[in-house]
């Protein structure tokens, strides 16, 4: 799979990691149990060959070496890398200075992780910092050290870092609430439907004081977090307190594989706000679901769909492609494009509208990333619904996670996005046809300017397909037509409702959206 992050979080890529040849018991170097040199050649090799195959643009394997070696600076402030020809200098303290002989042109990444290590052990032998460092801070050194060659949305996530985002992507074990501490234990914010939780009777304001027999007094929020949650199937004793109830409750819950709901719902008369707060693997399934609820539970029809999309950072490819799948019937979703030979593909959609042409309007922000931009740009470059707020973020590329030898993740950009109209999104975002961050104005005065000025609205509709990426002056011309805002204006939702009720003037503004670039191949 491929991943999208907002500033943000996206798919893992299944892949072999590079085993290092010989034992690691023979080849440790061990300073009280902290570093092992075999288990180091076999993590930096296999992130120096995922980033020289798989970042967007070319990188060099000897600077990724030793950019990463001056990383090891936020451990020793005093170590300064520098070069002299074939040759590489390491100073560390105030006398001490090695230089090394560096792998030669041509050398893979096995080489050069080889020579990375080698690189620490020396400069572990002269610093105490150093040497007092653990695998896990000397990974996070060097390869934070190597993703400055990288891009803003490159980074490396450690074990515990890796084992959250891995979370929120997949689901962990656990009873299904959210909670934030207080000082009795931990108060249930939401119960997750049909999870654990919800079926033991948890309800919202509880507050659990007690996990296996363990009082959560005092706890911080990650620590209450390690002790609710657990393996699947297994059992955590739970007592909690509800107000108005004297005795607190007691029972047992099982563990099950839990995912955080991303779409939450609602109704007001005929419109049914549907608000998606990131993709994780279970998005496009509960959007589905609580479509299908709303349009059998009301006593009257809906009449047309608000999806909420500002604030919401990205999550996962897979993810934006079927949601936009939900409400398209053909046609082009989006096109990924990067150097890699698997991270190009485009994705079209072949399904049937789940919301059986209803009008549809898209709220957007500067804060709408990455996969919430693909929805968008999809349903409005189809005329399947109307943007209506701010420029959106321009967020255009796609993250692909590495998986490394020890659980931790390198999330590196591979690829960009196109549109279906055929612009590249990244550093522009989606343009709302309806802007409510320019100027004031009461709804009928903003949908009348978008009606009055329909033919102005098309060209830069237009403009903005047309315009080169590398035209950085104009795009950012662009994105100033519609000005940044983060802001969740309540004039974007009654602008949505007043298009929904207008049938025809709702159609009149979607149809100013660019037509798409190419058929469905």
């Amino acid at each position: 799979m491929t991943n999208l992050f907002g500033k943000l979080e996206l798919p893992v890529v299944a892949l072999g990691f590079i085993l290092a040849g010989c034992s690691g018991v023979q080849e440790a170097e061990r300073n009280n149990d902290l570093f092992s040199v075999a288990d180091a050649r076999h993590v930096f090799s296999v992130g120096f060959r995922n980033i020289s195959d798989r970042f967007i643009k070319p990188v060099s394997l000897r600077k990724l070496s030793i950019v990463g070696l001056s990383g090891m600076s936020a451990i020793d402030p005093t170590i300064v890398v520098s070069e002299d020809g074939d040759n590489i200098l390491v100073g560390y303290g105030s006398e001490g200075r090695i230089t090394l002989s560096a792998p030669g042109t041509g050398a893979g990444p096995e080489k050069w992780a080889q020579f990375t290590v080698d690189a620490i052990r020396s400069v572990r032998k002269g610093s105490e910092t150093a040497r007092a460092a653990s695998s896990e801070q000397i990974f996070e050194a060097v390869f934070d050290g190597s993703i400055t060659l990288l891009d803003n949305f490159s980074r490396y996530s450690g074990t515990d870092k890796a084992t959250r985002n891995r979370e929120k992507r997949s689901g962990f074990g656990g009873i299904g609430i959210s909670f934030r501490q207080v000082p009795e234990g931990a108060l249930v914010t939401e119960v997750f439907d049909e999870a654990p939780a919800a079926r033991a009777g948890i309800v919202n304001g509880d507050i659990i004081t007690h996990a296996n027999n363990q009082t959560l007094n005092g706890l911080s929020q990650h620590d209450i977090s390690k002790f609710i949650k657990g393996d699947i199937g297994t059992t955590v004793g739970i007592r909690l307190e509800r107000a108005q109830i004297i005795n607190p409750f007691e029972f047992s819950i099982r563990r099950e594989r839990v995912i955080s709901p991303t779409v939450y719902a609602s109704r007001k008369g005929e419109i049914l706000h549907l608000q998606i707060r990131g993709f994780n693997k279970q998005t496009a399934h509960q959007l589905s679901k609580t479509i299908v609820a709303a349009r059998r539970a009301g006593e009257s029809p809906i009449g047309g769909i608000i999806l909420d999309l500002r604030s919401n950072p990205g999550g996962l490819l897979s993810q934006a492609i079927k949601v936009a799948d939900l409400f398209l019937t053909h046609g082009r979703i989006v096109s990924t494009m990067g150097r890699h030979p698997a991270s190009r593909h485009s994705y079209n959609a072949h399904g049937t509208d789940l919301a059986d042409q209803l009008p549809i309007v898209v709220l957007v922000n500067s804060r709408s990333a990455s996969a919430s931009e693909i929805v968008a740009a999809a349903l409005q470059d189809h005329k399947r619904a109307v943007v209506v707020g701010s420029a959106s973020y321009g967020k255009g590329t796609v993250q692909t996670v590495i998986p490394l030898p020890n659980d931790a993740e390198l999330i590196l950009t591979w690829s960009r996005f196109i549109t279906p109209s055929g612009y590249v999104l990244h550093g522009l975002g989606v343009p709302p046809t309806i802007c409510t961050s320019a100027t004031p104005g009461s709804v009928s005065d903003l949908i009348g300017r978008a009606v009055n000025n329909e033919h102005q609205i098309s060209r830069l509709m237009d403009k903005w397909r047309y315009t080169a990426q590398g035209n950085d002056r104009v795009r950012n011309e662009l994105k100033s037509a519609c000005p940044s805002s983060n802001l969740k204006s309540a004039m974007d939702g009654r602008i949505a409702a007043y298009l929904i009720n207008h049938k025809s003037i709702y159609r009149r503004i979607a149809a100013m959206s660019p037509a798409v670039a190419s058929a469905e191949k």
